[in-house]
C-alpha cells in the first residue's frame, strides 16, 4: 500500500507532489472504512449476545439452584 503514495508522485516531471496527497486520502478512506466495519461487527456481536441472554432469562426467569 505504501507504493500508492510513490506512484502518484512524479519526480521527473517536476510535479508538486499533490498526487501523493490523493494516495494518502485513498489510504485514509480505506482505514476509515475498516474502522467502521470493525465497529459494526463488534456491535452486532454484542447485540446478538444480548438478545440470546435475554431470551434465556425469559425462558428461565428464576435462578433455581439444586441443593
Amino acid at each position: 500500500m505504501g507504493t500508492l503514495l510513490v506512484h502518484f508522485y512524479g519526480r521527473s516531471s517536476g510535479d508538486t507532489g499533490e498526487g501523493a496527497g490523493y494516495g494518502g486520502a485513498v489510504l485514509a478512506l480505506l482505514m476509515a472504512v475498516n474502522g467502521v466495519l470493525l465497529l459494526v461487527s463488534g456491535f452486532n456481536r454484542w447485540l446478538f449476545a444480548f438478545i440470546k441472554k435475554s431470551r434465556q432469562e425469559r425462558i428461565f426467569p428464576f435462578n433455581i439452584q439444586a441443593r
